[in-house]
């Protein structure tokens, strides 16, 4: 078995990539990388039982898009492994979702590949990413700033089904290996343009860094290394310090309570807020370290409601004693009804309704006057129709019990109502007069009083 081989070999049984009888999906483009990962595949196919599939995606973006197609089908027709290829629009696609050019591409690829695994019956998808790549990703993290999690690299293994058995091999074995087996491989003429960021690293930045430090790719991948096996220390102590922070979890948010939050250590702040986005968005892309830091900002802010948009539509919103992290938080569009006697009223904006009923009794028989969403009005001078709309800058009442008006503004703040929840709490109007805030606080004015002969009931539903 050549050297090349039996490197790829010791990959593979060191992250336990396969298990003997799997069928593997192997993603080639046509590149050198791609074309020894395909072979070097087949030479060890005995040694795990294994069953291939040849997987190409054509992106579109280039006219040799169809001659790379035919070349990776008669490779694998000669060595009698089945095909499996697709065409995406990836300019299309990176329009309708607002991406990049390399996050569409990117998307298409993975997705493709998913979906060949599963017609197939595939249980890995085998990708060709080297040891180069690993060093070029580490520093174009580091030039981005990353924290130890980008710095961990391109792990070998993901999600137990994406492998990468090249990712300890360099790019100078994979072409003598090419070389002696006679593979013919394409070239692709982006890598040489300069234009993307990996370019300009491997063909201007690493060779003049290399200059201080000639190992410096060995160096960059030994530290991926180091930095993944961290990384993993540091998720196995998140898992179980997290569930203590969380408040309340939805599908679409997570509510962490703050004062818990500021009780752990920055690292542990940084990583749950990373968490958070993480079980919402399943991913982290586009999201970066300033972000992070921002979120941390904002913890720390004397401000007791904050709100901050981030990438993919993530929102983070601060209200008191707690940080959510949702996927949208949606704009309450104003509202206002009339209400012309009893019945129910519907406010689709806020789901929720309003029912009002006419109480003919005596006043002290009628208790209490406002518990939660229930509200006990003097209607004896008063009559429909009512008002039922949302809060405006400048609203006043005066709250039970209380002389002289209050803002109804400085009434949510006394009361810690969240500004963003604000507007989903409908105010009951008699012309210019707001009568109740609902479920928070009832007009004096509008109590029940000894001689009230007629009372109005109200309950937010």
């Amino acid at each position: 078995m050549q050297p090349f081989v039996l490197n790829v070999l010791k990959t593979i049984k060191k992250y336990e990539m396969l298990q003997p009888g799997e069928r593997l999906v192997v993603a080639v483009s046509g590149g050198a990388d791609s074309m020894a990962l395909l072979h070097v595949l087949w030479d060890l196919r005995r040694e795990f039982h294994l069953s291939l599939v040849v997987a190409h995606l054509n992106h579109g973006l280039r006219p040799e898009g169809e001659e790379e197609k035919s070349f990776v089908r008669k490779a694998s027709a000669d060595l009698g492994i089945p095909f499996i290829t697709r065409q995406v629009d990836i300019r299309a696609k990176q329009k309708e979702q607002r991406l990049t050019l390399q996050e569409a591409a990117r998307e298409a690829r993975y997705s493709f590949l998913l979906e060949a695994a599963m017609s197939q019956k595939a249980a890995k998808i085998a990708l060709g990413h080297t040891a180069d790549d690993q060093a070029e990703s580490m520093i174009m993290r580091i030039l981005r700033g990353s924290g130890t999690r980008g710095l961990s690299g391109i792990p070998p293994v993901r999600g137990d089904f994406f492998i990468r058995p090249l990712i300890e091999s360099w790019r100078e074995e994979i072409e003598a290996f090419l070389f002696e087996k006679k593979v013919a491989f394409l070239t692709d003429p982006t890598n040489r343009s300069l234009k993307f960021l990996r370019n300009r690293i491997r063909h201007d930045l690493l060779p003049v860094l290399e200059q201080y430090n000639p190992r410096l790719r060995q160096t960059l991948a030994q530290m991926a290394d180091l930095f993944r096996a961290e990384e993993a220390c540091w998720q196995n102590l998140l898992e179980e310090r997290f569930p203590a922070l969380v408040r309340n979890q939805k599908k679409e948010s997570i509510t962490l309570d703050i004062p818990s939050l500021l009780a752990q250590s920055l690292p542990i702040r940084l990583r749950s807020f990373r968490y958070a986005i993480e079980k919402i968005l399943g991913h982290l892309r586009r999201v970066g370290f300033n972000h992070i830091l921002t979120i941390e900002n904002i913890l720390q802010s004397p401000d007791p409601n904050k709100t901050l948009k981030l990438p993919q539509g993530l929102c983070v919103a601060k209200a008191y004693r707690a940080l959510t992290f949702a996927k949208s938080l949606k704009e309450i569009i104003p509202f206002e009804y009339s209400v012309s006697g009893e019945g129910c009223l519907e406010i689709p904006e806020i789901g929720r309704e309003m029912r009002f009923k006419m109480l003919a009794t005596q006043a002290p028989r009628i208790r209490p006057q406002n518990i939660s969403n229930i509200a006990l009005l003097d209607f004896d001078d008063i009559d429909f129709p009512l008002t039922v709309r949302s809060f405006r800058p400048g609203d006043r009442l005066q709250p039970l019990g209380m002389e002289g008006a209050k803002k109804v503004k400085d009434l949510f703040i006394d009361c810690k109502i969240p500004a963003p929840q604000r507007k989903r709490i409908p105010l009951l109007f008699k012309e210019d007069q707001l009568l109740w805030v609902a479920g928070v606080r009832l007009d004096h004015r509008i109590r029940l009083k000894p001689e009230t002969k007629k009372a109005l009931r109200v309950e937010l539903l």
